[in-house]
C-alpha cells in the first residue's frame, strides 16, 4: 500500500452495528445535530456554531487531499444516523505504522461500547490489511477518560510527550502515546 492508494481508496469498515465510511461535506447537517456539546473533548472546545464546523470539515476534508488525515464517519446502522467521527493519520507505510484518534462521539453514544467498536473495527484493518506492525494514539493529558478507553483495548502507555500541543483550550502540559504492535492485537469480539 503507499499513500496514494491509500487516500484514493474509498474505505469501508462495518459490523452488524458500527459503519465506518469516509466523511463527506454532505455529512454536515447530520453532525451538526451532534454538535456545540463541551463534553465532546477537543472537537467540543473548537467547534460552537455553524461557522466553526464548517471550518473544522474543511480541514478535515483538505488534510485529506494533503494525505495527511483520513477522516471517517462513524454511523449507527440501526438507526442509519451519523454519531461521530475518527480519523487516521501521521501515516508512514515505509515503517509500517500510523495512528488512530482525532475521534470524537456524541454524548448519547459515548459510554455505550462504540469507541471499542471503531477501534476494534479499525485495529483489525490496520494490522490485517495494510499489514502495518505499529497503531500509536495520542491522549492529552486530561483526557482521563480517553486514556481508560484505549487502556482497556489493550494498548501500551509508552511516554510522555511534554508541552507537545496547543489545543483550542489552550496550552496542553502533554500527551501520552500508546501504541498496540501487530503481535499484541488480539481479534476482539466487538
Amino acid at each position: 500500500m503507499n499513500l496514494d492508494m491509500f487516500f484514493s481508496s474509498e474505505l469501508t469498515l462495518q459490523n452488524k452495528l458500527i459503519l465506518l465510511r469516509p466523511l463527506s461535506i454532505m455529512d454536515i447537517n447530520a453532525i451538526e445535530l451532534l454538535s456545540y456539546d463541551k463534553e465532546l473533548g477537543e472537537f467540543g472546545a473548537r467547534v460552537n456554531n455553524r461557522s466553526d464546523l464548517e471550518e473544522y470539515f474543511d480541514y478535515c476534508l483538505e488534510a485529506k487531499k494533503r494525505k495527511e488525515l483520513y477522516p471517517l464517519l462513524i454511523v449507527d446502522k440501526n438507526h442509519n444516523k451519523p454519531i461521530g467521527l475518527t480519523m487516521f493519520g501521521n501515516i508512514s507505510f515505509n515503517h509500517r505504522r500510523l495512528e488512530i484518534g482525532w475521534t470524537w462521539i456524541g454524548t448519547e453514544y459515548q459510554g455505550t461500547g462504540v469507541n471499542a467498536i471503531c477501534k476494534g473495527l479499525l485495529l483489525d484493518y490496520c494490522f490485517e490489511e495494510l499489514d502495518v506492525r505499529r497503531v500509536e494514539f495520542k491522549i492529552d493529558l486530561n483526557n482521563i477518560k480517553s486514556q481508560k478507553a484505549i487502556e482497556k483495548l489493550g494498548a501500551f502507555k509508552e511516554g510522555l510527550l511534554r508541552n507537545y500541543n496547543i489545543q483550542s483550550y489552550g496550552e496542553s502540559k502533554g500527551t501520552y502515546v500508546y501504541s498496540i504492535l501487530k503481535e499484541e492485537w488480539v481479534n476482539r469480539s466487538y
